[in-house]
């Protein structure tokens, strides 16, 4: 990393990591036309007024947390002890405590900045023209990539000279030319995170993103081939069309901006024909390192090859030097792929792509007068982690501290099962759920000693960049959260909590992961499982089981193999891991952990 120091790395990613929002701003100080204001944390929710106003008498019974919860409630059919509860909702607060509470979790984990409303800025949001007479301010980006953020800013001085190429994230059909040269101005100068935004049209982006992306490629990646009648769209999709405009508008910014000695790094499959596009330019010497990273997970070419346009996105990722996976297996499935599909020799180590094939720039001539023939494209292993010196510094802080010795006090005597999960498919929340309800049936004397806390991620549905049409996964979950707590649920007892993001602190949700007893991870497809590596952090000096999918990326590695491993699909065998994890000692669980 500290050969990079003086080489500027481009780095491309869909969303940007800070964004621009219209209109008045939360901070103290009012934003001009056209200026930027740091930006601040949104007022606390009302969850947070609630947490700041607790008495020190401890709860007599779980009903008196299922109040204040309709905005998130589980069950269709609501009653006392149907509502989701929070458990940090009516616990004692001293009077001298140094619990912050507004503070909030975010949907990138360790990321601590403060949860963002969603803003009138969406691109669902009015037409309204905006002009350099209305004011505007950057803030955090919600949608960015937070593994990848967190990673770049974990690096900290050796990655100062960086640039980011990527899109608001937002409605920007409305914003006027010289709106747009003063953000461009703006976000390139950013301290932290110099930007170069890409505009693109809202209903382009909306093809692109929602239904390309969303409804072809994301199914895709993780084994789920849509049922009809989605079928015509996940073999042909018109889409398409959008994704390449998409890419391409990426490629004509990056080629602008582009200096000698750039160093170019692409991230996930949202732009997986942006190598190719860089290589075939003119204006990229075919000296400029390109690389890739696929951040999800990469199928069997038996899943890959039905795809109708699977030889242009294979094509546009051979335009990089440098192909990067989370694990081994994803490697080899692409170098499987690209072998059967495009019958290029597949080495252990790369793909050797053919001389005056055409393919992703091979046979350029370069503005230097170098012809690029016959290349060499690298396939490698990065796996993905977290921050641990930034999570040990917030886990080691007196509120988190606070936060567990008052779980513990809250939920004397019973079990704690922990999980954290986009409300998607893949996901498998649903078959968490489904177990955990099998596991109560088949283990009586757990029932009303044993709870389920499960906070939702929020997921942006495919059909809009809005949440009027939520994802079928969503209602499917809270259908099934309502069953079982219909099934066990008494006047003091409700078997899953469930909770979004913003209805804890990152503290709390610290705590949490320090005061299970299990933490459970039931994906039927991910790239990697960060959040398994959070519980893992905060599981230090105690040493409580991990129960986790085969089918994510972090199981492939050996560190993670003395895990309680499950097959999400095996309902029985799901609840039964989930028992082991409960009854197990604290010996047998130190001992594995070692």
């Amino acid at each position: 990393m500290s050969n990079l120091r003086g080489q500027r790395v481009v780095i491309a990613s869909l969303f940007l990591p800070d964004t621009v929002s219209f209109g008045e701003s939360s901070s103290p100080a009012t934003p001009t036309p056209g200026r930027k204001v740091d930006v601040v944390a949104p007022p606390p929710s009302p969850t947070a007024n609630r947490l700041s106003s607790f008495t020190r008498a401890p709860p007599k019974s779980i009903v008196d947390d299922l109040k204040d919860k309709s905005r998130h409630s589980t069950p269709a059919l609501r009653s006392p002890v149907q509502e989701s509860l929070n458990p940090f909702a009516t616990i004692q607060l001293p009077p001298n405590s140094t619990v912050n509470t507004t503070t909030r979790l975010t949907a990138h984990s360790f990321d601590v900045r403060s949860t963002l409303k969603r803003r009138a800025s969406s691109r669902s949001s009015s037409r309204q023209p905006r002009d350099t007479r209305e004011p505007w301010y950057i803030e955090a980006n919600p949608s960015c990539n937070g593994g990848l953020k967190n990673a770049i800013d974990s690096v900290g001085l050796k990655l100062k000279n960086k640039l980011w190429v990527g899109t608001l994230g937002t409605s920007i059909d409305n914003i006027t030319p010289p709106t747009r040269q003063l953000i461009d101005s703006t976000m390139g100068s950013l301290p932290a995170h110099p930007s170069v935004p890409v505009w693109v049209p809202d209903a382009e982006f909306q093809s692109c993103y929602a239904e390309f992306c969303h409804q072809v490629l994301w199914p895709c990646l993780h084994y789920a081939i849509p049922d009809a009648p989605k079928t015509k769209m996940f073999y042909e999709s018109a889409s398409f069309k959008q994704y390449v405009a998409v890419n391409q508008r990426f490629a004509d910014a990056i080629i602008a901006a582009h200096q000698d000695g750039d160093i170019i790094w692409i991230n996930d499959y949202h732009l997986m024909l942006l190598p190719g596009l860089l290589r075939a330019s003119d204006k990229i010497p075919p000296t400029t390192p390109i690389g890739f990273f696929m951040h999800v997970a990469f199928p069997s070419s038996e899943i890959f090859r039905c795809l109708s346009m699977r030889q242009d996105l294979l094509r546009g990722l051979l335009g990089a030097d440098l192909v990067g996976f989370q694990t081994a297996n994803y490697a080899r499935h692409f170098r499987q792929t690209v072998s059967r599909i495009l019958a290029y020799e597949a080495l252990p180590k790369g793909i050797q792509v053919a001389d005056g094939d055409g393919a992703a720039g091979e046979d350029k001539v370069g503005a230097d007068g170098q012809r690029a023939r016959g290349r060499f494209v690298d396939v490698s292993v990065f796996p993905m982690g977290i921050d641990v010196n930034q999570l040990k510094q917030k886990k080691e802080e007196p509120e988190v501290k606070e936060w567990i010795q008052l779980l513990s006090q809250r939920y004397a005597g019973m079990k704690i099962v922990v999980g954290r999960d986009k409300l998607d498919e893949v996901q498998g929340v649903r078959h968490k759920i489904k177990a955990f309800e099998y596991f109560l049936e088949k283990h009586p004397e757990y029932q009303g000693k044993t709870i389920l806390i499960q906070i939702a991620l929020p997921t942006q549905s495919p059909h809009a960049h809005t949440i009027t049409h939520p994802l079928p996964e969503s209602s499917d979950v809270t259908e099934a959260i309502s069953r079982i707590n219909s099934r066990f649920s008494t006047l003091t007892y409700q078997p899953v909590v469930f909770l979004h993001t913003q209805d804890l602190t990152f503290s709390q949700y610290l705590a949490l992961l320090s005061a299970a007893d299990a933490f459970i991870v039931t994906s039927l497809r991910e790239g990697m499982a960060l959040r398994s590596h959070e519980f893992v952090e905060c599981q230090e000096g105690r040493w409580r089981p991990l129960v986790l999918s085969e089918f994510t990326g972090s199981y492939s590695y050996s560190g993670f193999r003395s895990c309680i491993a499950i097959n999400p699909w095996d309902t029985r065998g799901t609840a039964e891991a989930i028992n082991q994890a409960l009854t197990m000692s604290d010996e047998e669980a130190h001992t594995r952990w070692e």
